[in-house]
Formats: structure tokens, C-alpha cells, sequence
């Protein structure tokens, strides 16, 4: 997912606080995948208002950290990588360690002094057991050529909660979006199974909602189990209803499992992907 969120992307300690906004600060958004390795963003937070050039968003990304993982039996420094496919284009990534369902995972970012720490753990995956097209409907009236998708995800009953992702995009298209809803979670569902709705939409001409998911389209979904801490970033700064860079959207007050005033979360993450032709 290659949206510019400047001022959140962060990293995690063991206890969930809330911050404030503020430019300038390090922001990290790292994340673990079973079977992958750990791949880093650092960034320094740009202020909302204002114009924002290509090269202030250039200098934001931060390359000059000693970012080390360990999974409790090995710790490796993390290398800087480039792809200027992405943003932010410079991640610092894993080269031994990959993400195991259930395993304890600490982060340490070193920079300029100071020392950020986090804990993670890889949670499951999402179990989908049902999926099936549905009429759209907006202001109450149908359209017959444009669907969202119901799906069925299991609740095993465990006593503990689930909380999930979802990303979209069409076969032709290169990065995924936030679907809608993008985020979902189990807290106050007790039942075997619960629906979820979803939808793919862009703003168009004027505003209008323009629904992307229409017949014949091929449409590829990612449903991302992550963690509470994730969860209540995103929950925190708005994910499933901001655009980017509409900062009045955000509020001012964002949930960070980050140590030493960092902004953003560390994050075990995964994904099952589903590929199918809308009828």
C-alpha cells in the first residue's frame, strides 16, 4: 500500500499510549508477515497545513537509523533497501528472521540518540468461509451494474478478539486502496461467523462516490489479520474514512505501541488474498 501518511508510522512498545501530533517527530509503521520478512518505514512527520513539495517529502524519509530485530533467539541488524515503486522509497528490512505465527518479536530503532522500542507477535489468519456479490446501493437506490461483496469470516470462540485489514485494487491497477470498510474488528461479536460488507469506492467528478467494483471487472482483496496495536492507530487517525493527505480528518490524539514518543506501530500481519471476476 503506497499511501503518504507523513505523520504516523511508527514502531512499538509493550504498553498502547496516546500522542499528540506534532511535525517533526519520528513516525514508523513496521510490520512482520508469517513467512516474510520485516519490512520498516521511517519517517519524520511533516505539518499538515501548508504546501508540501516532492523534495520536503524526499528529506522526510529517515536512512541514517540502526534498526535491529529479534525474534528471542537471533537479532540481525536491518538493511536499507530502495524502491522507487513505493513511498516512502528507502524501508529498512529484514535478511534472516521472517515472521512465525504466535512468536514474540522486539524491534529497536537507534537514531540521532535516542532508542525506540516495540513488541509484536504474528496473529492469524483470517478464516473466510463465505463470499458473495450484492447489489450496491447509495442514497438508497440500487445500481444494477456495480456490487459489493459480503463475506463470512469465522469468530473462533477463544476468548480473545480479532482485528483485520482490508485492501482492494482491480487486477489492472498497480497498489492496493483501503477498501471499505478498511478496518474490522470481533470486540462485541460473540457469534461463530459475522458479515462484512464491502465496497470499493473513489471520490470522481465533483465528489461523487464512484463504485470500482463493477461487472466484468476482475477485483484482487487482501484480508489482513493484525493486531490490537495496529487497530487502534488506524482507529486513531481515522484510516477507514481519510484521504490522502487530509489532515483535518486526523485526530490529534494518536495511539502508538512505540516507546520514547514516537508516532505509529509494530505490527505482526497476516494476509489471505482472494482473486475474483465481479457477477
Amino acid at each position: 500500500m503506497n499511501r503518504i501518511f507523513f505523520v504516523f508510522l511508527l514502531m512499538g512498545c509493550t504498553v498502547v499510549e496516546p500522542h499528540t501530533l506534532k511535525p517533526d517527530r519520528l513516525t514508523v509503521e513496521g510490520q512482520i508477515q508469517e513467512g516474510k520478512f520485516a519490512e520498516i518505514n521511517l519517517t519524520n512527520g511533516l505539518a499538515f497545513k501548508g504546501v508540501i513539495d516532492s523534495l520536503e517529502v524526499a528529506r522526510s524519509i529517515e536512512s541514517k537509523a540502526k534498526v535491529v530485530l529479534s525474534d528471542g533467539e537471533v537479532s540481525e541488524v536491518l538493511t536499507l533497501k530502495r524502491d522507487d515503486s513505493r513511498f516512502p522509497f528507502l524501508y529498512y528490512r529484514s535478511n534472516l528472521i521472517k515472521g512465525e505465527l504466535g512468536r514474540n518479536y522486539s524491534l529497536t530503532v537507534k537514531i540521532r540518540g535516542k532508542e525506540f522500542l516495540s513488541q509484536t507477535t504474528v496473529p492469524e489468519k483470517a478464516n473466510v468461509p463465505g463470499m458473495e456479490f450484492i447489489e450496491w446501493t447509495e442514497d438508497g437506490v440500487k445500481d444494477p451494474n456495480s456490487r459489493s461483496i459480503k463475506l463470512t469470516i469465522a469468530n473462533p470462540q477463544e476468548g480473545k478478539n480479532r482485528y483485520f485489514k482490508i485492501l482492494i485494487k482491480k487486477e489492472v491497477e498497480e497498489n492496493f486502496e483501503y477498501a471499505k470498510p478498511f478496518i474490522v474488528n470481533t470486540e462485541n461479536i460473540s457469534t461463530e461467523t459475522f458479515p462484512v460488507i464491502v465496497s470499493y469506492i473513489k471520490l470522481g467528478d465533483e465528489g461523487k462516490k464512484v463504485n470500482q467494483m463493477t461487472l466484468g471487472e476482475v477485483i484482487e482483496l487482501k484480508i489482513i489479520a493484525i493486531t490490537k496495536e495496529q487497530f487502534d492507530f488506524w482507529k486513531s487517525v481515522k484510516g477507514d474514512e481519510t484521504s490522502v493527505l487530509e489532515g483535518t480528518s486526523f485526530t490529534d490524539r494518536v495511539s502508538t505501541n512505540i516507546s520514547n514518543g514516537a508516532f505509529g506501530y509494530w505490527s505482526g500481519e497476516n494476509t489471505v488474498s482472494f482473486k475474483f471476476k465481479v457477477e
